[in-house]
């Protein structure tokens, strides 16, 4: 159960970090950075990355619940 607990907060801080992180690098066509280093993500690529991280911790948060130990 704490490894799922675990990994579903790196998968969310990862994706908060991200979301804190973007940095627009050009405004037409839109592209996406990360904290300073320019890029060339698409606002819908970015996005996805995003919200597979958020995903990804719902699917280990879910674990987690589903495997503690009821006393």
């Amino acid at each position: 159960m704490l490894r799922y607990f675990v990994a579903g907060n790196v998968w969310m801080f990862l994706a908060v970090v991200l979301v804190v992180g973007r940095e627009a690098w050009r405004s037409t066509p839109a592209r996406y950075g990360f904290a300073g280093i320019e890029g060339s993500l698409t606002a819908a690529s970015y996005n996805s990355i995003v919200a597979f991280c958020v995903t990804a911790a719902a699917i280990f948060f879910l674990l987690a619940w589903k495997t503690h130990e009821k006393k």
